[in-house]
């Protein structure tokens, strides 16, 4: 589905402690209209996504690591979405975002959006041939969040997560020793596409993109811990 991207001069550094208070202000902005929504917000790893539980208003995802407000299945039918819509974006310029991607569903949508500064991104594109390792990359994001480039490209966000038992391949002495200093929980990552990704990923290009960034995933983790721990 086309995206658009308005870039934003944020006001301050990510503010996720603001999440609940803004969902209770989107609530009663939403009330005000006589829409009757409640938002919830469910919490991932490395994401909230604030559901509004009604087709036509469309669901918000925030990417901490990203610094990103992402809005999709919004369809500008009236007054409300359109509202609702310069709404959010004034919600990601306070919390700190530095951009709002959102899912384009018609010319309308587009118009409005590209008026509110937005620019048309490319659709992203079938990944030919196998992950090459040597064109794996892995580097911080913010605090512990990591990013997994591949050809200098975004490719894959991780998180760190304690997890039932180890992921297959060779567990590292960085990894023994976070978790270690954690309680001896197995560590590993959860990881989602990052938005940026110019790819496609299938399935077994995602799974070599995280076995080939693994081991140096885990050692820049372990300096982020112990940085912050000496601070």
């Amino acid at each position: 589905m086309p995206w658009i991207e308005i870039e934003l001069s944020p006001r301050s550094e990510w503010n996720e402690d603001g999440l609940e208070d803004w969902a209770q202000a989107l609530g009663a902005f939403l009330t005000d209209r006589g829409t009757g929504l409640n938002p919830q917000i469910h919490v991932l790893p490395g994401l909230n996504v604030l559901e509004l539980g009604e087709a036509g208003i469309g669901e918000l995802t925030l990417s901490s690591a990203e610094r990103l407000v992402i809005l999709e299945g919004l369809s500008l039918k009236g007054t409300i979405e359109c509202d609702f819509a310069r709404f959010v974006v004034n919600f990601a310029r306070q919390m700190g975002a530095v951009g709002v991607c959102v899912s384009i569903n018609s010319a309308d949508d587009k118009n409005f959006w590209r008026k509110l500064g937005g620019i048309i991104q490319p659709d992203s594109v079938p990944l030919e041939g196998s992950i090459e390792q040597g064109k794996v990359a892995v580097e911080q994001l913010a605090k512990f969040s990591l990013l997994v480039t591949y050809q200098g490209e975004p490719a894959l966000c991780l998180e760190p997560i304690m997890c039932n038992a180890h992921a297959p391949g060779v567990v590292s002495l960085s990894q023994r020793r976070l978790e270690k200093l954690y309680g001896g929980s197995p560590l590993g990552f959860a990881s989602r596409v990052a938005v940026h990704c110019p790819w496609k990923l299938n399935r077994e290009q995602w799974d070599n993109l995280l076995s080939f960034s693994r081991l140096q995933a885990f050692d820049l983790l372990e300096k982020l811990v112990s940085t912050c721990q000496d601070i």
